[in-house]
């Protein structure tokens, strides 16, 4: 496992007191040889206290370890799984997109616990006060139960069919749309509050997530790079680059009890899986400027 770090430093500014802050970070690079399989195609990840998770989905997989990327082990799946969400510190979600399945899986037995059985393909996923909530044929959210009890139907109203990713942050939902190239943001019952439409040179792909602040990270496989949108939806920047390791990023979590964010490339080809982590964020806003 190599290791990459660097401390980095931003200028910020509050975006309603427009005082000029500091945003510091360390950068940390992490690459996990795993010499089973040399394709993988990682779609997702979690950080679940000092525990990473990442989406194999090519070898229907989780890949679990330690933060500093040691204690590296497989969790082997029935199904290819695409999305993941925490349900608690040692129990996750995983969508299994072709095979209309949620696994709920005990990550700290490695075992899987129970399936839910969807009522068509099931997509991004997100668990919120006992609540799942499931993208549904990329075009409505079910919000279920852990025994897969549809308890509503959320349908937002947009353009296209094109939902794939989701998050439920506090007392709303933030989707992307992968035909429209847009970010939407809604109440949990569905109503849009605001909508972010990315530049058509950039291509959103499957990655999706909010720190406390209420701002929005999305990863961009055409131009390599995470961008974060004020939490309005009236600004955006490029967070992350290329110059930054990132390489085809995927997948996509922010820790909001340690102010981690972690991201993943795709990873096709070579015997590793590589993520960056950004910690110690310490700001009142971002300069979107």
């Amino acid at each position: 496992m190599n290791q990459l770090k660097k401390k980095c430093s931003l200028r910020i500014k509050h975006l309603s007191k427009t005082t000029f802050l500091f945003l510091s970070f360390f950068s940390q690079q992490l690459n996990i040889k795993k010499s089973e399989y040399e394709n993988q195609n990682i779609t997702s990840c979690i950080k679940i206290g000092n525990t990473l998770v990442f989406i194999d989905h090519r070898n229907n997989q989780l890949i679990i370890c330690n933060s500093d990327g040691t204690d590296i082990h497989d969790i082997p799946l029935s199904y290819a799984p695409w999305y993941i969400t925490e349900i608690d510190n040692n129990t996750v979600a995983v969508s299994c997109v072709d095979d209309n399945t949620i696994q709920i899986i005990n990550i700290s037995t490695r075992s899987v616990t129970s399936s839910i059985n969807t009522s068509s393909y099931c997509y991004g996923i997100s668990y919120k006060d006992n609540n799942l909530y499931v993208v549904i044929d990329t075009s409505i959210i079910h919000v279920m139960d852990l025994t897969g009890k549809v308890r509503r139907t959320c349908t937002i109203p947009l353009p296209s069919d094109g939902i794939n990713d989701i998050t439920v942050d506090r007392d709303r939902l933030v989707c992307i749309d992968y035909i429209t190239l847009s970010i939407y943001c809604c109440s949990l019952d569905g109503k849009l509050m605001w909508k972010f439409e990315i530049d058509e040179t950039q291509d959103l792909i499957r990655g999706v997530t909010t720190d406390n602040e209420g701002n929005v990270y999305v990863t961009d496989k055409k131009t390599h790079t995470v961008i974060v949108v004020s939490d309005d939806g009236k600004h955006h920047r490029e967070l992350l680059t290329k110059s930054d390791g990132l390489d085809t990023p995927r997948g996509i979590y922010y820790d909001k009890r340690e102010n981690v964010l972690l991201v993943c490339n795709k990873t096709f080809i070579a015997s590793s899986l590589s993520c960056l982590t950004l910690d110690e964020i310490v700001s009142d806003g971002i300069d979107y400027k």
